[in-house]
């Protein structure tokens, strides 16, 4: 522009002497006026053009000399172009904000204040160029004649040409300035880029150039919290911050502000900084690592990090951010199956806590079934651990990890006052940092409540194996009463009766046995083991801690849906019942719970008779020791067993094969209307006609 306006043809140079040498004596010569526009261009003061703080609504503006002899054309021009004066000091005030004392100002707001002084700084340029041609003086005509040209002077014709461009551009940029007076952060550069999405491609360019200063603190803040773990933002001007909590530093430590994250960053990679900032610090607080990656390889990627750190190239500086996020992640899940051993103790909740290890569970049941089986309140933990010290000795657990067998002891749970030991009593695995970020207090929850109701099965079926041991005493006992009888012919009252009720028993004992055996055998096979394999192999393709957390919580909500305690019901036996599936699985493992009593029963009526049957053998082989007849008149009949302990005792068999079948074709049928497919499984398994 400046070779084409300088070069100014010579009839055209004619014209403007001849024009100045009409001028009178009292009028301002244009060349005066021209050297007092570029003053007032660059906000100061001149002998024709003032700036009036109160004028225009009191937003201030130049003003021309009224008592001056400027013809009302050139008074018009003036204060057109004077606007460009007021646009300079608005904008000198934007750009010298930041380092105002006793303002605040964040990273980002002080890069687009520098951004301004740059576009300034390019007009000075400008204005220094016009102050040069302002002092060349216009040609007279008689110069003009031998030769002269007239290029290079300055006229405000020529100056409404050359500020034409900066006008425009020191518009956009003071609406700009406006527009985001009171953002900072990222909310800052968000307003900016906004404003450069614009259709005037010269509005394009310097709007851009703005955004790009505005930028490279953001970029130096994702650089820093990348590939240092560092937060460096005091203004919060990032869209990482720390939430100052320090109980689960992974998922409460760090949160990502969307209202500072620039929409050209995308939620996925601004997830993946969020990431990769949060796996340095929680290796640093876990392990003490300082370097997540060797520092060759390391220098490499913040290198390539660097020189992509530009707006203009954001999807290389993406791949970059992303393929250090990926070897900070690969270093993280390293150390989380490698030292910390994440999958094995996975595998340990497994064996103990979900009773996967059977000589385990069988031996420990074995050595605290009389003691669990006193009031809560009586019992102790220290006696509870030393029994479980005893159980891993006498398993194979025994050669399990000893990091392991540390972590696993017994736990009591606030007993109520009608509670027993086998209702508070509680196998518990100690769950450290940094593991404890996967298995997390709520997830110990959903184990606890799985081990429960295994631990329950357990309990009844070491329950129904007993019953099966006293109703085995019962028929020893009525054979031996049968052969007495025969041989003395002493008639036992009752004893028929018992051989009735004993075959009731054992129906009823086979019912819940198989009940009991097969929701077992569907919980520890079909959904233990299934789920098992499913989280095995999501592990293995896992790529970050975020993907292993939800591989875990997906695993053990698969658990917990289809042992079916995924509702809000009670699970420990002592609760109230409810109408849902678990409610109904409670009463059903209530009865079989209770059928040990009456087979108790059956058994102390049942010894008793054989009790005085044996007294009464004595009796008749110590009369014929001494040569008498055995029985005599005066011997009483034998009691046997009460005909009305035996109704008593059917009533109550009765009773609760009644309510065992009702409940449990109950529990079928809503089964049946289950959503998941692999309960038809269960619903097959559990027919009642198999069990007959």
């Amino acid at each position: 522009m400046s070779a084409a306006v300088s070069n100014v043809p010579a009839p055209q140079a004619g014209a403007l002497a001849r024009r100045e040498l009409d001028r009178t004596d009292f009028e301002v010569a244009e060349s005066v006026l021209a050297r007092d526009m570029i003053y007032a261009c660059q906000g100061i003061d001149s002998n024709y053009l003032r700036f009036d703080v109160v004028s225009k609504n009191n937003l201030g503006g130049f003003k021309v000399d009224s008592q001056a002899g400027i013809s009302a054309v050139e008074r018009q021009v003036l204060l057109v172009l004077s606007e460009i004066g007021w646009l300079f000091k608005h904008l000198q005030a934007h750009a010298s904000s930041c380092s105002e004392s006793g303002v605040a100002g964040g990273t980002i707001r002080q890069s687009f204040c520098s951004g301004l002084q740059a576009e300034l700084s390019e007009f000075y340029h400008l204005m220094a160029v016009l102050q040069e041609q302002s002092l060349r003086e216009i040609p007279k005509p008689d110069n003009l004649s031998s030769g002269q040209t007239g290029a290079g002077h300055l006229t405000l014709r020529r100056l409404v040409v050359w500020l034409a461009e900066p006008k425009i551009r020191m518009r956009g940029l003071a609406g700009i300035a406006d527009a985001v007076a009171h953002l900072e952060g990222g909310t800052l550069i968000n307003a900016v880029d906004a404003l450069a999405q614009h259709g005037d491609s010269l509005v394009q360019q310097f709007t851009s150039r703005t955004l790009q200063q505005m930028c490279q603190p953001l970029f130096q803040m994702a650089r820093e919290w990348v590939f240092d773990g560092r937060l460096n933002n005091a203004g919060t001007e990032f869209f990482v911050g720390s939430t100052g909590l320090s109980d689960d530093l992974w998922r409460n430590g760090y949160r990502l502000n969307e209202d500072m994250r620039p929409r050209f960053i995308s939620k996925q990679i601004a997830g993946t900084i969020l990431r990769a900032g949060k796996s340095i610090n929680f290796l640093r607080q876990c392990s003490s690592e300082g370097e997540w990656i060797n520092g060759k390889e390391r220098s490499a990627m913040l290198a390539a990090a660097c020189t992509s750190s530009s707006y203009r190239q954001i999807g290389q500086w993406e791949r970059a951010i992303s393929d250090a996020a990926a070897a900070i992640d690969k270093h993280l899940l390293n150390a989380m199956f490698t030292k910390y051993s994440l999958v094995k103790h996975c595998n340990a909740l497994k064996r103990y806590l979900l009773l996967g290890q059977g000589d385990f569970i069988q031996t420990l049941m074995d050595l605290l079934g009389p003691d669990l089986g006193n009031k809560a309140g009586e019992m102790s933990e220290y006696q509870l651990n030393g029994s479980l010290d005893a159980a891993i000795r006498a398993s194979n657990a025994q050669f399990d990890d000893a990091d392991i067998l540390d972590r696993l002891r017994v736990k009591l749970a606030k007993p109520t006052s009608m509670e027993t030991g086998w209702d508070v009593f509680i196998l518990w695995y100690d769950v450290k940092e940094p593991l404890a970020s996967v298995i997390t207090g709520q997830a110990m929850s959903g184990y606890l409540r799985l081990f429960r109701l295994l631990w329950t099965l357990k309990r009844v079926e070491h329950t129904l194996n007993r019953v099966w041991q006293v109703m085995s005493s019962i028929q020893r006992q009525l054979a031996t009463i049968q052969g007495l009888t025969n041989q003395y012919g002493l008639p036992c009252p009752g004893v028929e009766s018992v051989w009735l009720e004993l075959r009731h028993c054992h129906c009823l004992r086979n019912e819940m046995a198989h009940f009991c055996t097969d929701l077992q055998t569907y919980i520890m096979f079909e959904v233990l083991e299934t789920a098992w394999d499913i989280f095995m192999a999501q592990l293995q393709a896992a790529t970050d801690l975020d993907t292993v957390i939800a591989a875990h919580n997906q695993y053990l909500e698969t658990l917990l849906k289809k042992a079916l305690l995924d509702d809000n019901v009670a699970d420990r036996p002592g609760a109230t019942a409810q109408n849902g599936l678990q409610g109904h699985l409670h009463v059903i493992l209530c009865h079989m719970l209770n059928l040990m009593g009456p087979v108790a029963r059956l058994n102390e009526a049942v010894t008793a008779a054989a009790a005085e049957l044996r007294g009464r053998v004595d009796l008749i082989k110590h009369r014929q020791s001494l040569s008498h007849w055995g029985t005599t008149e005066q011997d009483k009949e034998l009691v046997g067993v009460p005909a009305d302990t035996l109704n008593e005792l059917h009533n109550l068999l009765q009773d609760s094969n009644k309510q065992f079948r009702h409940q449990q074709q109950d529990f079928v049928h809503l089964l049946a209307t289950q959503a998941h497919v692999d309960l038809r499984y269960l619903i097959f398994r559990l027919d009642i006609s198999d069990a007959i």
